[in-house]
């Protein structure tokens, strides 16, 4: 049965001789996501640029890693069939849900698909696996999330940037506050190394990287602020239920497809709480937030 991972010793304790070894680690590590950061993220921002089917492209390739990658985490023993069936089932999905953008008809798959998939499931397996559906949800609402924002008229690609970009903002600035001034950890039992000194941090960067972009914009900068600061809470509480999520399973990442940083779920795992939050309030509001005004 899958239980809790015990948490590491602090940095230094019982390691004697050893710690300069494990310093060099973890020196190796950082170059090692610097590098993979900087070979992934020209091509990402491109697609962003570009839009439409290369941006849907894009989200949909990532919805099939993260739904491949829920798959082989609550269920280990799953066959590599039954991980493709989870990723194509999830870039099926994101597919026509931006189909139905402009072709209504095609809802009808979008409602059917996790129903053809549960039976997909029955008939591989030969039993109902319901903990893998929650998969299919997990990858297909930021990845629409961030498609559908991308692709509004006013600001698409300026508020998909933003939303994407302030979670990046949020982690950086949240480790440096944590690391510079320590002090009390928010859940050390989940994830000890999170602070409540990194969250504040995480939500000044946030907030000053809306407000400069507010700026350059031209709009007024309080409102996006403090949105930005929302986000940077939002996007804690993801990393908290992955983070979770994984030490109930035993696992140190996700899955090792990116160098230096895990799987896909475990770079993604605040832009997961945070986007389809931001695109749902953007549906109802009927604009970009980058648009709101004070009342």
């Amino acid at each position: 049965m899958p239980g809790p991972v015990n948490d590491p010793a602090p940095d230094g304790v019982g390691s004697g001789t050893k710690q300069p070894a494990a310093l060099s680690g973890r020196s190796r590590e950082l170059v090692l996501r610097v590098v993979s950061s900087l070979v992934i993220l020209p091509p990402i921002i491109l697609l962003f640029w570009l839009g439409e089917l290369y941006f849907l492209a894009l989200v949909a390739l990532l919805a099939a890693a993260m739904a491949w990658e829920w798959c082989s985490l609550v269920s280990p023993d799953s066959s590599s069939t039954m991980r493709r069936l989870s990723g194509v089932s999830a870039a099926v999905l994101v597919g026509a849900a931006a189909s139905s953008l402009q072709q209504p008809e095609s809802l009808f798959l979008l409602g059917a698909l996790p129903l053809i998939y549960a039976a997909a499931v029955r008939l591989v397996t030969g039993t109902w696996i319901l903990k893998l559906l929650p998969g299919l949800l997990i990858a297909f609402c930021p990845a629409f999330a961030i498609y559908w924002v991308r692709e509004m008229p006013d600001l698409g690609l300026e508020t998909a940037l933003w939303l994407a970009l302030s979670v990046v903002v949020t982690d950086v600035a949240a480790y440096a506050a944590g690391r510079t001034i320590g002090g009390p950890k928010i859940w050390p039992r989940v994830s000890p190394n999170k602070t409540w000194a990194g969250l504040i941090g995480g939500m000044a960067g946030s907030a000053g990287f809306g407000a400069l972009l507010a700026l350059s914009l031209e709009q007024a900068p309080g409102l996006v602020a403090l949105a930005g600061a929302v986000i940077a809470i939002v996007a804690q509480a993801g990393d908290f239920a992955e983070s979770a999520l994984k030490r109930y399973f035993n696992v140190k990442d996700s899955g090792r497809l990116i160098p230096g940083h895990g799987g896909i779920l475990d770079r993604v795992d605040g832009q997961v709480t945070v986007l389809p939050l931001a695109a749902a309030l953007m549906l109802l509001s009927g604009k970009s937030i980058l648009l709101w005004t004070w009342p």
